[in-house]
């Protein structure tokens, strides 16, 4: 929780402040200087599911993916998807997702090699045979969003240290657990895969029409 707390407190901090003078924000190499591993996905798309002891139906939005690892070692794979709607909310993959949602979808797909982000996490082995199919699950998200970004984390072993224009302000546990505030006056920014969706129509037509990529892009976040 700590990570997500800085993230969203240098987010804050850039938007306000912009890099420091004189400086444009980082982005990633055109030629990658670390691991890279491979990402295929499909357009995220809507799933409706009644789960066990409820009566009423609940919509899900997830994205199918195949990682692989192409490089020349084996890699600690930790995924990270984040859907921020042009409204402002924000939404982590597999929070406050049951294991029922993800069955539905693994049952929709019939593909018993189907991972959520828990399960797909930890050492990806190289070579194709080896590739791992992966789904990132979030609850359905503002009604009046007619644009979201999708940013997948995990992938690359790029990383740039930046020093903020602003200290910010976020929690951490101290040896004690005790949560404390703490002054972040750097951050580390890891190369990330941006993903920008269009949403036509009205929200209750989500279910046909969909999502429509717009742009894919790394970026530095």
């Amino acid at each position: 929780m700590r990570k997500v707390a800085i993230i969203l407190a240098v987010g804050w901090a850039l938007a306000a402040a912009g890099p420091p003078q004189g400086q444009s924000a980082p982005k990633p190499r055109i030629v990658p200087i670390r691991w890279e591993l491979d990402f295929e996905h499909q357009t995220p798309q809507p799933i409706t599911v009644v789960l066990r002891g409820e009566n009423r139906p609940r919509t899900y939005w997830y994205l199918l993916y195949t990682v692989t690892n192409s490089t020349q070692a084996d890699q600690i794979f930790v995924p990270s998807f984040v859907l921020y709607t042009d409204s402002g909310q924000v939404l982590h993959a597999g929070d406050k997702i049951s294991t029922g949602v993800f069955a539905a979808i693994q049952k929709r797909h019939n593909n018993p090699h189907l991972r959520n982000v828990a399960a797909i996490t930890g050492r990806i082995l190289q070579g194709q045979d080896n590739a791992r199919d992966g789904v990132a699950i979030w609850r359905d998200f503002d009604p009046r969003a007619r644009a979201f970004d999708v940013f997948a984390g995990g992938l690359s072993g790029e990383q740039v240290k930046i020093k903020l224009p602003t200290p910010v302000q976020t929690t951490a546990k101290d040896d004690q657990g005790k949560t404390v505030t703490v002054t972040q006056s750097e951050a580390i920014l890891s190369k990330t895969l941006q993903l920008k969706y269009a949403i036509p129509g009205e929200a209750p037509a989500r279910a046909r029409t969909g999502a429509k990529l717009l742009k894919k892009e790394w970026i530095m976040r």
